[in-house]
């Protein structure tokens, strides 16, 4: 973590232009690609915007399908990418960025590493899509258990910490846990 924490300070560092694209820094995750886009648009269906959770699950759902390819590349669509943030803001969105793995830093560490690896982590994706679905679902205050859950994986993913994609998991599972009880209640009283 702290070395992708490190690249993307020199990134933005580096005084190529006053512009910095969205390609630029997603590219700059490399292999942390997937983790870091699952952390980032699981944090966005947490805002208390309408359809937020209708919008970013189909990012959900575009990560898990790149995943399942195997394509290690971030997936942001081309008119994300051409964006360009001014230094400033770059820089600032660094910050924050470098809060985040900060504190996620001196949490997660690498263990069971295997859960984590790229061409193991194809068994995610079921999981991952489900998760996007039940953001998608239209459920007041149901995107919060599963965007914990994907911000758990996100974490575990880019720092190869495979107890952190277990707690994701498990997270996750209490949520569909939930989710299906209030099916339950719902059929039973209708």
């Amino acid at each position: 973590m702290n070395d992708l924490l490190g690249r993307l300070k020199t990134a933005v560092e580096h005084p190529h232009e006053d512009h910095v694209s969205v390609r630029f820094l997603a590219d700059m995750h490399g292999e942390s690609a997937h983790g870091a886009m699952l952390l980032f648009l699981a944090v966005l269906t947490l805002l208390p915007v309408p359809f937020s959770g209708l919008l970013f699950s189909l990012g959900i759902w575009s990560v898990a399908h790149r995943m399942w390819t195997n394509n290690s590349g971030h997936g942001l669509p081309e008119s994300v990418c051409r964006v360009q943030l001014s230094k400033a803001s770059a820089t600032r969105m660094i910050k924050i960025l470098g809060w985040v793995y900060t504190k996620a830093d001196r949490i997660c560490t690498p263990r069971l590493e295997s859960l984590s690896s790229p061409t193991h982590s194809g068994w995610l994706v079921p999981f991952i899509a489900l998760m996007g679905f039940m953001i998608f679902l239209p459920i007041p205050g149901g995107n919060s258990t599963p965007a914990v859950a994907l911000i758990l994986i996100g974490l575990g993913l880019m720092a190869q910490d495979g107890f952190a994609i277990i707690a994701g998991i498990v997270t996750g599972l209490m949520g569909v846990g939930v989710l299906g009880f209030l099916v339950w209640m719902i059929v039973r009283v209708v």
